[in-house]
């Protein structure tokens, strides 16, 4: 017993140094921040990872790397060192804009040479140079289906709550995580994913593989996964409405403010802006205003600020996205 004690107390200091050592990092590399914003390009900073984002047209290459150039020279100064070899770069657009456009195969500081590449991973999801997602997909269903295979495995030993339990830890949250970033990628990825989520509802519960998925998937209460990508969106522009959190989100939308006042017009509607490619239709703000304002009046029109009336949206919208599984069961 002594032993186990002093085990757990040296796993706690060791977590306590960790916390403490990244920390201390943080504040260290505080004003890269700084470096970056001089020359007016977007960036964002997680931990040791710092990512640049600017818009290619005239001159911005070029600010892109003198940024870079002060940024390895602000790094040599302060005892850190740019790692070129985990430095990527990648080059985002449509089809059309990737075939037209000039190739950019190097971005050349003088000193550190970035090679752009197909894809990059950011905080764990691969982004492509088109945003199809399709790797992205692969990997997930890779992993997922690994921890499918080892469940089937053990799942006679399991009762049904803890078979659900593990579902849901090994497999459901890879199939949620960021996945927002899936809005408006296209069916073959969502046959993808939604073939996956049939497969683990089908080892939980063990159902048979002629056996109508749709049922399954009501008594487990798990939503399709194209209707989980509107839920999350739903979810992350109320959070923004209400808190004004994430800043970097909460700018993106704002309420429709009509000419004159109608009395069929709904409360709390979002503006919507017009774009003519598909391509854009996939961000933030073009999704969050069309998925919020297909929402019902019921869920939309209360938005006060307070815990009990979050909790209060925060179910709404769960019986929502819940009610259109039943739709989708009296439709079999």
């Amino acid at each position: 017993m002594k032993d186990v004690t002093f085990s757990h107390k040296t796993h706690q200091k060791k977590e306590q140094r960790t916390r403490t050592y990244s920390l201390l990092f943080t504040l260290y590399t505080s004003p890269v921040g700084g470096v970056i914003s001089s020359f007016g390009i977007a960036h964002t900073q997680y931990a040791d990872d710092t990512q640049l984002y600017v818009a290619l047209k005239g001159g911005s290459l070029s600010t892109l790397t003198d940024c870079i150039k002060a940024l390895h020279h602000w790094l040599d100064l302060n005892g850190l060192c740019l790692n070129p070899e985990k430095t990527e770069a990648v080059i985002v657009g449509t089809s059309e804009r990737h075939r037209v456009g000039d190739r950019i195969d190097i971005i050349d500081t003088g000193s550190v040479h970035i090679k752009t590449s197909e894809c990059v991973k950011s905080l764990g999801v691969v982004i492509d140079s088109k945003l199809t997602f399709n790797q992205h997909v692969n990997n997930i269903c890779k992993s997922a289906h690994f921890h499918i295979k080892a469940l089937r495995h053990i799942r006679k030993l399991l009762p049904d709550d803890a078979a659900k339990s593990v579902a849901c830890a090994m497999v459901a949250g890879r199939l949620d995580y960021c996945n927002t970033v899936l809005y408006g990628t296209s069916s073959a990825n969502i046959d993808k994913l939604q073939r996956l989520q049939n497969m683990l509802a089908r080892v939980v519960t063990n159902t048979r593989r002629r056996d109508h998925i749709t049922p399954v998937l009501a008594d487990l209460q798990w939503l399709p996964v194209r209707y989980r990508i509107e839920y999350k969106i739903a979810l992350i522009t109320f959070k923004a409405l209400t808190t004004q959190q994430p800043q970097y989100l909460s700018e993106l939308i704002r309420y429709y403010e009509a000419h004159r006042k109608l009395r069929s017009r709904g409360v709390n509607i979002l503006q919507t802006n017009a774009t003519a490619l598909d391509f854009s239709k996939r961000a933030f703000c073009h999704a969050s205003p069309t998925v919020w304002n297909s929402l019902p009046q019921s869920v939309i029109s209360d938005l006060t600020v307070t815990q009990s009336n979050q909790s209060i949206n925060h179910k709404s919208l769960c019986s929502m996205a819940t009610s259109r599984l039943e739709v989708l069961q009296n439709a079999v």
